[in-house]
């Protein structure tokens, strides 16, 4: 097998295939070593030297102990290790937590509040000096005090204070043990004890028999029937009472319009057609016509028909329609035209107070006076129109003229009052 050389120059490793089958690696010092199929050499390199130098020194192992290919141990604490930032947070220590620290970081602590039980920032004190602790240890790689912080200490004192369970109802506590059994004892002195004599009832030789439930009891026709009655009643008292709609009464006999509500002594009849709608009275009809010719009261609505009344009658009603339709079309155009204003109105002039197109009222403010002011030239032309104002004056003119101190004056002195 031809030998395998890497990195020419500097170190010359041979593979070869020992008698077991494992392969054997050989270094250009003359030393051999038989590694398991699969593994994998540790190479140690030099850099290259001169020529003069390689020949005095000797060659020499890689290490003086039976691990060949393994660094050794470094003297010190690497650099890696020491922390370089600050106490809490350096380095890639991890921080632990008091149920996972040691035995030496325990009495550590626990001795430093010890030393420091009742002083004032009692955490802050103890952190600081169990940092420094850790600082000044650092450099020892045996050393069992690994950093924590301010918080994981104050777990650590919650944590003794639950153990101690001073302030439960549920106490074991030794110290609250002693005190209960030294308080009780003082509670007990000089007093006697009084026995009582317990009696054990037997248990009763008769057992009572089971209380069966109450047999159903089948329902009558009788019974069936005053339920129903009962419900329905129940309903009917609940449904509201429709009001009975009270006839109107013909305006001209002082009859209900219904012709079989009336006494008999007139006719009432109701005409409908495509064109138009008639109600027919023969009383009304009898004082109307009377003059003309007619003098049946109590005349049939077939007879009305036939006479020569009837066609004006429905004209005139067709014309009362017409006109009646009229004066709808102009209600209904004037509600669609009259837009009545909405919001906030003006006490005075009755416009909207907002300020807008629509509105005469400006919002403004006084010169060197806090708060908003709406102008409304109706109410301020009213109030100085003794004074000499002739008309309504927009915002900009109110403003040039001489009544604006006095409006201010007014305006001010309402505020206050």
């Amino acid at each position: 097998m031809n030998p395998i050389s890497f990195f020419p120059g500097k170190m010359t490793v041979t593979f070869r295939k020992g008698p077991s089958g494992h392969l054997r690696h050989e270094t250009s010092d003359g030393t051999a070593q038989d590694n398991p199929v699969g593994a994998v050499p540790i190479l140690s390199f030099q850099p290259p030297m001169p020529a003069s130098a390689t020949a005095k020194e000797e060659p020499h192992p890689l290490m003086d102990t039976d691990l060949r290919g393994v660094a050794p141990l470094p003297i010190s604490s690497s650099p890696r290790a020491a922390r370089t930032g600050p106490i809490k947070t350096g380095g890639l220590v991890q921080v632990l937590d008091h149920g996972r620290w040691t035995a030496p970081m325990r009495a550590a602590i626990d001795g430093l509040l010890a030393k420091h039980h009742g002083a004032k920032a009692l955490l802050k004190r103890v952190d600081a000096e169990y940092a420094a602790m850790v600082q000044r240890a650092c450099t020892d790689p045996n050393s069992l005090l690994h950093p924590t912080t301010g918080q994981h200490i104050s777990r650590y004192v919650k944590h003794l204070a639950k153990l101690k369970n001073t302030s439960s109802s549920l106490n074991t506590s030794p110290e609250k043990v002693l005190e209960t059994q030294q308080l009780w004892q003082s509670l007990t002195t000089g007093s006697q004890t009084v026995c009582v004599p317990v009696t054990t009832l037997p248990p009763a030789t008769v057992n009572p028999p089971a209380v069966a439930p109450p047999p159903e009891e089948s329902l009558s026709r009788a019974t069936v029937e005053k339920i129903v009655s009962e419900i329905l009643q129940k309903q009917q008292q609940q449904q509201p009472r429709q009001e009975r709609k009270v006839p109107r009464n013909c305006l001209s006999c002082g009859q209900p319009k219904s012709r079989y509500l009336g006494d008999g002594s007139t006719v009432h009849f109701f005409f409908q057609s495509p064109e138009v709608k008639y109600f027919y009275c023969s009383t009304r009809v009898f004082k109307m016509y009377r003059e003309e010719g007619l003098k049946d009261p109590r005349m049939s609505f077939v007879d009305f028909a036939a006479s020569p009344f009837f066609a004006r009658e429905l004209e005139a009603v067709k014309e009362r329609s017409a006109a009646w339709k009229k004066v709808a079309e102009e209600r209904a155009k004037r509600k669609s035209a009259v837009q009545l204003p909405t919001g906030r109105l003006c006490r005075f002039c009755h416009q909207p107070l907002k300020q807008g197109p629509g509105s005469p009222h400006v919002h403004a403010c006084f010169p060197d006076t806090p708060g908003k002011y709406i102008y409304c030239p109706s109410r301020v032309l009213s109030l100085y129109k003794d004074m000499g104002m002739v008309k309504e004056m927009t915002w900009m003119e109110f403003q040039q003229s001489d009544f604006l101190e006095a409006e201010r004056v007014r305006w001010v002195s309402g505020k206050r009052s």
